[in-house]
């Protein structure tokens, strides 16, 4: 296993200097199609695509794999996490087949092409396990995995129930799917990448992409003034910046946590663990540094972008894991991901509901490894003009009706901050703020979001989200301002590194107090001579899906 990385690092030090240059050539001024953003989705349309004779280029504003994808737990289900009998009601036996089969042929996608490309990312084939929660093994729960039993069979699935899951403690019955598997996500994004160029596209790291604007052709819109011209566009951002209004409210953005404990190889059998909690917790294990040494990986205490506590979710997990997994070891490495959850369960792949020749992913409802690659496979049959089977399950533009009780308590959710305009700053001036942190001042009418770098100078920004104008949260636990809205979330120089905001917060003109420095930047300014984003214990080798 690579070194981790205390510094922000998520994946670029995975990546020979060799590599990053030839990434970081500029893009071409017209291309057919235009993939924006280089994690599992937007690599594996590419590649797709560069197959079928496609001039293809991808564009990414980090290094490749440097957005959710480097921020995975790296589980690869076809048994996903969202209850088939709950799909089953939701879109029928036959839509709950095809989501199984849809996944499961994102796991076969991925093992053939790691095996047609010799890449080397410990690939394995796992079992996975759902069990109960360790202190709930009631009737409800007994129920639960009753329900979903059957209904994962129906769904075509290899399923049974066992007396328990090979865990350091006996939640009683669990059900066991076969052909799950595990890898590391950021090795197979090196191998996808050079496949990409292999096949003939081409990738273009430390690119920001603003906009796709409809034209004959589609007009790209790039930060320095730049566009790109292009017959056909790929949105795989993550929480679509193309679809701002809509699908913002069929789909709610959550943090996911996770940690990982060294321990003696073999303590924990490699597979995928998941219980029935509310949040629940999900474990797999990696590789380690030594033979001798594996890591535990525990993720959960999942809450709304904006609406909880980092630390609080990281102590949690580790107390968790110290209780029922009877783990000593130190916790090496702890992230988050952004977890972009539909109100009805599968992600939404396919037309854009808001741009013609615009397609998009998004919402990767705790399975983005395998939905990412779900919508390599599915979009560029869309753009032959094919209706695959799972067209109709992943259609952006889908009724969420079936769905109504979860669209309304998440729109509910999303509105509540809102009222954050009313409140005072978490400060009354920017001497209180410590070094390395920042918080919200109110100065009049206007909020501020204020970031007090390590050497005292302040950084100021509106703490207006841009796009939906919610009030932005500083998170100290992972040093971002967040927005509590729909997930839009900044670095603590106001650069934005989730959507659905596209642009930054925007600078503010005037020093509000004079009497600590203050470092204001034009409008003009170019995002290139502020720092990387700061994250604490951030692993290089990633390791959120769930």
């Amino acid at each position: 296993m690579p070194t981790l990385a205390k510094d922000g690092g998520v994946s670029a030090s995975i990546w020979t200097d060799a590599e990053q240059e030839r990434y970081a050539a500029p893009p071409p001024h017209e291309i057919d199609t235009c993939i924006v953003g280089a994690g599992i989705a937007g690599l594996t349309t590419a590649l797709v695509l560069a197959r079928q004779g496609v001039r293809v280029a991808v564009l990414d504003d980090g290094p490749i794999g440097g957005g959710e994808t480097g921020r995975t737990s790296a589980h690869l289900a076809s048994a996903v996490d969202d209850h088939f009998y709950e799909l089953e009601s939701k879109f029928g036996e036959r839509g709950a087949q095809l989501i199984a089969e849809s996944h499961a042929a994102a796991i076969d996608f991925i093992e053939a092409t790691i095996q047609e490309h010799g890449i080397d990312c410990d690939f394995r084939r796992v079992d996975g396990y759902l069990f109960a929660a360790p202190d709930d093994r009631g009737e409800h729960a007994q129920r639960v995995l009753d329900k979903e039993l059957a209904a994962a069979r129906r769904a075509g699935l290899t399923v049974e129930p066992i007396d328990r899951p090979p865990l350091p403690f006996d939640p009683g019955m669990a059900l066991r799917f076969a052909n799950q598997a595990e890898f590391h996500p950021l090795r197979y994004l090196r191998g996808l990448a050079a496949a990409v160029v292999e096949a003939g596209g081409t990738i273009h790291t430390g690119v920001h992409a603003l906009a796709i604007e409809p034209a004959a052709p589609l007009v790209v819109k790039l930060s320095g003034g730049r566009t790109i011209l292009c017959r056909t566009a790929v949105d795989a951002t993550n929480a679509s910046i193309t679809s701002p209004r809509t699908l913002p409210l069929k789909q709610a953005a959550y943090r996911s946590y996770c940690i990982a404990i060294a321990v003696p190889t073999g303590t924990i059998p490699h597979g995928l663990y998941w219980d029935l909690d509310e949040p629940y917790h999900y474990v797999r294990v990696a590789p380690g540094d030594v033979p001798e040494r594996e890591l535990v990986i525990v993720g959960g205490a999942d809450h709304r972008t904006g609406q909880g506590e980092p630390m609080q979710s990281w102590i949690d997990l580790e107390k968790w894991a110290r209780r029922w997994l009877h783990l000593d070891g130190d916790v090496v490495a702890r992230w988050s991901g952004q977890i972009i959850e539909p109100v009805d369960g599968p992600a939404h792949i396919g037309r854009s509901p808001d741009l013609d020749h615009v397609y998009v992913v998004t919402g990767d409802s705790g399975n983005g490894l395998t939905h990412g690659t779900i919508a390599g496979i599915l979009i560029p049959e869309l753009m032959r003009g094919q209706n695959p089977p799972w067209a109709d399950v992943y259609d952006p533009a889908r009724s969420h009706l079936h769905s109504l009780g979860a669209l309304v308590k998440e729109a509910a959710h999303s509105a509540a901050p809102y009222l954050e305009w009313l409140r005072p700053g978490d400060v009354h001036s920017l001497d209180e703020i410590p070094h390395g942190q920042g918080a919200v001042i109110r100065r009049g009418l206007h909020l501020v979001a204020a970031y007090r770098d390590p050497s005292g100078a302040c950084h100021l920004r509106s703490a207006t989200c841009p796009h939906m104008r919610g009030v932005v949260h500083w998170n100290a636990g992972e040093q971002t301002w967040d927005c509590p809205c729909h997930g839009s979330r900044f670095d603590p120089y106001g650069r934005v590194v989730n959507g659905p905001a596209a642009t930054d917060l925007a600078p503010i003109d005037e020093p509000i107090r004079p009497e600590l420095p203050i470092r204001v930047p034009s409008r003009e300014e170019e995002d290139d001579d502020r720092p990387g984003l700061p994250m604490p214990l951030t692993p290089a080798f990633s390791t959120g899906d769930h």
